[in-house]
């Protein structure tokens, strides 16, 4: 079958329909003893890209659907399967052309995360499977890109009056397969073992909280570290965030970022910021901050409860090599689905 634009949104529709049924037909408490609906997203993205020798690589018009759902096995929830379906084809991508501007419509839905998760004891989580990237306080500007995924085991461990940190995570496991985000594709990477990281976060009071973790992919150690401030009571701005990398082995290297934010009245947030990613760095960051000196600021509107209208720039304005991305401008608008149907009373 050729997909078409309106094969995707029939498509989409159609999901949206029979989920909306489903919670009709099923009473409410047997749904929600095996079913933990936790979130689903309907979005479509303009984007433009510009490289430093000023041609156009990207113009395009693109869709992106997300599911996030976890199984639980036992009444309390504290043994779950849980799985995330999303569309894209990378480890860095998550959004397929639409059709319209640069490139083919396509439309790639994959399981991307699938895993078990067990929390025995209050304060202690573990997980086995497909999974996402841990991050802490840092973002996709100096970390992992927020579409990023791995296979691997997880201990994660919450108890700050015994052990003062609010969490310590440990994660092991293979992260690789940038092309195959299918985690049915990937499981049989659970032998294989690329990636170690150790996290420690910590939150002071209800205005500071920070992060830092030591990280070994492919033998080359970072090390990251971050923190995020609220200021609202002493600055212009509602937050600040900083946040920054260092490569030890290897290729050596290091970056950092700041970024600000300001909520304006209930419905407008921005944030903005200024990175610098060093061009050994890879591409494993978010791929709206490729290496160099940049400028980025960004706006979220919601038009309604479940409908929001973001916008993204970004500009290199210094780099010391060619750059597949000077210039970028995102204008997404995120349907949140399952807002919609708990405000019709469905779920």
């Amino acid at each position: 079958m050729t997909v078409t634009p309106r094969v995707i949104l029939l498509s989409c529709v159609s999901l949206l329909f029979a989920a909306s049924a489903l919670a009709q037909t099923t009473t409410q408490p047997a749904v929600h003893r095996w079913v933990d609906w936790q979130s689903a997203t309907l979005d479509a993205r303009y984007r433009f890209i510009a490289n430093s020798d000023g041609q156009t690589t990207t113009d395009q018009i693109q869709h992106r659907q997300t599911l996030k759902v976890g199984f639980r096995i036992d009444e309390d929830g504290r043994y779950s399967v849980q799985s995330f379906v999303g569309t894209g084809n990378s480890f860095v991508g998550s959004w397929d052309p639409l059709g319209p501007g640069t490139g083919d419509a396509t439309w790639d839905p994959n399981v991307r995360q699938l895993f078990f998760a067990a929390r025995p004891v209050n304060g202690l989580e573990l997980q086995a499977g497909g999974f996402g990237v841990v991050r802490g306080e840092s973002t996709e500007i100096t970390s992992f890109d927020y579409d990023g995924y791995m296979t691997g085991e997880r201990v994660s461990i919450g108890r700050p009056r015994e052990l003062f940190l609010d969490d310590i995570t440990v994660t092991v496991g293979f992260l690789g397969d940038l092309a195959t985000p299918n985690v049915f594709h990937r499981m049989d990477r659970l032998d294989d073992h690329n990636f170690t990281q150790v996290l420690a976060g910590k939150r002071v009071g209800s205005r500071v909280s920070a992060s830092a973790d030591w990280t070994s992919l492919e033998g080359i150690s970072t090390l990251r570290e971050a923190v995020r401030v609220g200021t609202k009571h002493w600055l212009p701005v509602d937050a600040i965030r900083l946040e920054g990398y260092q490569r030890v082995e290897g290729r050596r290297g290091a970056g950092f970022a700041v970024t600000v934010e300001r909520a304006l009245a209930d419905r407008i947030l921005l944030d903005g910021g200024y990175a610098d990613i060093d061009r050994a760095n890879g591409v494993l960051n978010g791929d709206r901050y490729s290496p160099g000196h940049r400028v980025f600021a960004e706006g979220r509107i919601a038009v309604l409860p479940s409908l929001t209208v973001t916008t993204f720039y970004g500009v290199a304005i210094d780099s010391d090599g060619p750059l597949a991305n000077r210039h970028r401008l995102d204008v997404i608008a995120s349907w949140n689905v399952l807002k919609a149907v708990r405000g019709g009373g469905l779920w």
